[in-house]
């Protein structure tokens, strides 16, 4: 910065020698350069920290919704099948009422009962997938809010984030959370293996956007 600052003098010679006027550069000129650079930094250092601190929630909303969405349809597949089978076994059990007129009356309370068992079950087939599409429909709003935040990476704020000697630890925590969803990585990734993760800025924002986080 100093060089740049008495870079000026050079500067001012050239003017004087085409303008023919003179242009001063003061102590307090150099006091004002250092003044905005460290406005211009702590404003950059905010906007990174509140772009991690954004990606991070978005990307704690999409794990937990999608392992909700994940496991009502696992419930739902069950209870269909079971389903599927109390409908076979109505049927088998409808059928052999028919041909046993003898204990018709008897075997008929039997199938009511079984009907109603699986009339039971469908209902509550039914509402289950009712309650999975309401999570998902919960769900949207949070991932597509996700995706925006994702938007909101630049390769200058990541090029200045992987630039940290010793970043925040919420900073090092989104990091670990991204290697774990883009890298499958199992242990808890080290600051310097995060910098090596982002050392090629745009391709590192590149696959954040790729992720498909109905894959998770």
């Amino acid at each position: 910065m100093a060089e740049v600052h008495l870079s000026i003098e050079g500067a001012n010679k050239r003017y004087l020698e085409v303008e023919r006027r003179n242009n001063y550069c003061t102590p307090k000129s150099f006091l004002e350069l250092i003044s905005f650079y460290m406005k211009m930094l702590t404003s950059k250092q905010a906007d990174v920290l509140q772009n991690c601190e954004r990606l991070e929630k978005g990307l704690a909303i999409m794990e937990q919704v999608q392992s909700k969405v994940e496991g009502l349809k696992e419930d739902l597949k069950i209870t269909m099948v079971q389903v599927e089978e109390k409908k076979a076994a109505t049927a088998v059990l409808i059928e052999q009422v028919t041909k046993a007129s003898a204990v018709a009356a008897e075997e008929k309370a039997a199938a009511d009962i079984e009907a109603e068992k699986t009339n039971k079950l469908a209902s509550d087939a039914a509402a289950l997938q009712k309650e999975a599409d309401g999570e998902l429909s919960e769900a949207m709003p949070a991932m597509e809010a996700a995706a925006e935040a994702v938007n909101c990476l630049d390769k200058m704020s990541i090029g200045e984030l992987k630039g940290f000697g010793k970043p925040p630890p919420e900073c090092v925590d989104v990091c670990a959370c991204a290697a774990f969803l883009l890298k499958n990585e199992k242990k808890r990734m080290e600051w310097k293996a995060a910098q090596k993760m982002m050392a090629n800025p745009a391709a590192f924002i590149d696959e954040v956007k790729a992720f498909n986080a109905n894959e998770i």
